[in-house]
C-alpha cells in the first residue's frame, strides 16, 4: 500500500502506462494502458478524477501466456523485491503488480495441468522501516501468503535481516516454508537452523535442487560500519563461493534435475556465481532495474534471470528435460488487470492484515514526530474562519473527500472494498497531520475518527504548514489592532510558493509509485484558490 492524494493540493486524473506481453527473447513494447471503469482490483490510496471514463488511447490486449510453449515437464514461478508491495505497485487505477494477481497467475498454470513450484528471492518489505511495527505484520502476512501459494523457499536478503535475528528465528518455519541462504549465520552457529544452506522441491516428477546466497556488496547494508546493533556475533556473511562450493556439492549428491541459485546480490556478483559454478542451470538474481529486460542472459550454459521489483513482474521457466538446445525457456509475466482476477484467498490476507492494524491502533500508538515549525494542527475548518473562499473552493474537490475513499474505494467497490482506515501507509496521504515520505504522524496530526475527525482528508496545513501559531497571532492581532514582526513573518510562513509546491509539497504524495502521469499545471487548475477575504 502507498501514497495517493496529494499534499500540495492537486487532483489527480489518472493516466497510466502499462507494460504487457513480455516475450521470451524478444524486446516488448509498452503501449499506454486504458483506463477502466472499475479498478475493483487496485486497491490503495486514489484520486479518482476520471469518474472511471476512459483517458487512455486503446491498446491491443496483452499477449496470450506462454504463447508457442509445448508442454513442459515442469515451471517455477520466480519472484523477488517486493519492497512491501502486498497489492499493485502505487495506488492508481491501472497498475502492475499484487499478491492476488499472482495467485490467479498460479491459478492459470495449474488449469494448464503444469506442474508448477516458486521460488521468492527476498525482499519482502522496505528497507527503511523494517523496525516498525506495521512492517513486521506486513511481513507475517507476506509469509502467510507465501506458503497458501505453495513456495518452496525465501531466500534471506537484506530486508530480512533488518527485522533481526530473533525475529526471523521466531518465523522461521522450514517444513512451511524454508529461509535460505549459504552464507548468512546468525548467531554463530549454522545449527540455530536459520537460515538453511538449501533445499530440494519436487515439482511433477522432477527433484529441483535449490539454495542461495547473499552478496558481499550488501553486507554493508546489514552491518553499517561503526553501527550498534546487529553485531557480528549475531549475523555473519560469510564468503559465498566458499559456502556454495560445499552446498552445490551436497546437492549435485542427490542427483538433481536442475539446479537453482537465488542470488540476494547484484547482477555482476550473481555473473561471477554463474562462472563459478557452471553445474548451476538457473539463477534468479536481484539487482536489476525495476522494471527489467525481459530477456534472460546466459553466462556459458547457465540462464540468469532477474524480475525486477515492487512485485510488478514475475518470472515464469518452463523447463524441458529432454531438450539439449533449449532445456529452460522463461517469460517476464506483467501482473496486469487484464489477463489476471484478484485471487479471494489473498484478499483474505489483506483483509486480516487491515484487521491487525486495527487491533494493534498502529496509526495511533506508533511513536510521533515534532512539526519542525513546533506549530499544532488545527484543521480546515478552523481556517475557514477567515479564508472563508479557499475553503469553500477546497471542500468542493476531492482533496476534502479523501478519507472517504479509505473507506468505501472508488465508485462500484463498495461492496468488496477492505477499509483502510487504520494503515499509515494510507493515512499519511489521506489525512492531514503526517509525513507522508516518512509514513509518520506528526504529534499534533490525525490519530483516529474518534480523537481527530477535523483532521480528516487532504487540508489546507498539508501544504501551507501547522496554523495554530498564525492563529493565535491573528486572533490577538484582531483584538489590538497591533501589526508585529512576529505576526508578519507567520504570514509569510504560511505562503506557499508554487515552484516549493511542486518540487517539494505535491510530490511528497503524487510521487513515481502513486502519481507517474502526474502534472503540475494541468491539475493545479483543479484547486487554484487566490482569493482573498
Amino acid at each position: 500500500m502507498s501514497k495517493a492524494l496529494l499534499a500540495g493540493g492537486l487532483v489527480l486524473v489518472l493516466i497510466l502506462a502499462g507494460v504487457y506481453g513480455a516475450l521470451v527473447y524478444r524486446d516488448r513494447a509498452r503501449p499506454a494502458e486504458p483506463d477502466s471503469p472499475v479498478a475493483k482490483d487496485q486497491p490503495g490510496k486514489s484520486d479518482p478524477a476520471s469518474n472511471g471514463k476512459s483517458t487512455a488511447p486503446a491498446v491491443e490486449p496483452p499477449r496470450p501466456l506462454f504463447k508457442d510453449w509445448p508442454q513442459p515437464a515442469a515451471v517455477l514461478l520466480l519472484s523477488g523485491e517486493q519492497h512491501g508491495h502486498f497489492e499493485p505497485c502505487g495506488c492508481s487505477l491501472i497498475q502492475l503488480g499484487g499478491f492476488a494477481r499472482r495467485d490467479d497467475l498460479l491459478r492459470q498454470i495449474r488449469d494448464r495441468k503444469w506442474p508448477v513450484g516458486a521460488l521468492d528471492a527476498g525482499g519482502l518489505i522496505k528497507r527503511k522501516f523494517a523496525q516498525r511495527r506495521q512492517s513486521k505484520i506486513k511481513f507475517e502476512t507476506m509469509l502467510s501468503a507465501l506458503k497458501d501459494m505453495k513456495y518452496g523457499g525465501l531466500a534471506v536478503g537484506v530486508e530480512e535481516l533488518k527485522l533481526g535475528p530473533e525475529y526471523l528465528l521466531s518465523q522461521h518455519n522450514p517444513q512451511e516454508l524454508p529461509f535460505l541462504s549459504a552464507n548468512v549465520v546468525l548467531f554463530g552457529s549454522p545449527e540455530v537452523g536459520t537460515p538453511v544452506p538449501k533445499t530440494v522441491m519436487t515439482v511433477g516428477d522432477l527433484k529441483v535442487g535449490v539454495t542461495a546466497d547473499f552478496g558481499p556488496s550488501l553486507k554493508p547494508e546489514v552491518l553499517p560500519a561503526g553501527a550498534a546493533g546487529n553485531a557480528p556475533s549475531d549475523i555473519a556473511i560469510e564468503d559465498p563461493k566458499t559456502a556454495l562450493t560445499k552446498v552445490i556439492s551436497e546437492l549435485e549428491a542427490g542427483k538433481p534435475d536442475l539446479l537453482v541459485l537465488i542470488s540476494h546480490a547484484s547482477v555482476e556478483e550473481s555473473k561471477g556465481l554463474a562462472e563459478a559454478f557452471p553445474q548451476v542451470q538457473l539463477i534468479l538474481s536481484t539487482g536489476g532495474p525495476e522494471d527489467p529486460d525481459p530477456r534472460p542472459q546466459f553466462v556459458g550454459k547457465t540462464m540468469l534471470v532477474t524480475v525486477g521489483a515492487k512485485g510488478k513482474h514475475v518470472g515464469v521457466v518452463g523447463i524441458y528435460p529432454d531438450d539439449q538446445e533449449h532445456p529452460l525457456r522463461f517469460e517476464l509475466v506483467d501482473l496486469d488487470n487484464q489477463r489476471f482476477q484478484n485471487s479471494p484467498r489473498m484478499e483474505d490476507h489483506m483483509r486480516f492484515y487491515q484487521e491487525r492494524l486495527k487491533a494493534e491502533n498502529i496509526a495511533a500508538t506508533d511513536p510521533a514526530i515534532t512539526h519542525p515549525t513546533g506549530a499544532d494542527f488545527v484543521g480546515a475548518a478552523k481556517c475557514g474562519e477567515c479564508h472563508k473562499k479557499a475553503f469553500n473552493k477546497w471542500k468542493g474537490t476531492k482533496h476534502a473527500h479523501a478519507f472517504d475513499s479509505l473507506k468505501v474505494g472508488r465508485k462500484g467497490q463498495e461492496k468488496t472494498w477492505i477499509s483502510r482506515v487504520y494503515d499509515p501507509e494510507c493515512l499519511s496521504c489521506h489525512v492531514t497531520g503526517w509525513s507522508p515520505q516518512d509514513v509518520l504522524r506528526y504529534q499534533s496530526g490525525y490519530v483516529d475518527e474518534q480523537q481527530s475527525a477535523h483532521l480528516q482528508g487532504q487540508q489546507c496545513e498539508n501544504c501551507h504548514g501547522p496554523g495554530s501559531q498564525h492563529v493565535e497571532a491573528e486572533e490577538k492581532y484582531a483584538k489590538s489592532r497591533k501589526m508585529s514582526d512576529d505576526l508578519v513573518r507567520l504570514r509569510k510562513s504560511q505562503h506557499l510558493d508554487l515552484v516549493v509546491a511542486e518540487k517539494h509539497v505535491c510530490r511528497k504524495c503524487h510521487d513515481e509509485d502513486n502519481s507517474p502521469a502526474f502534472q503540475f499545471e494541468k491539475y493545479w487548475k483543479e484547486v487554484v484558490h487566490p482569493f482573498r477575504d
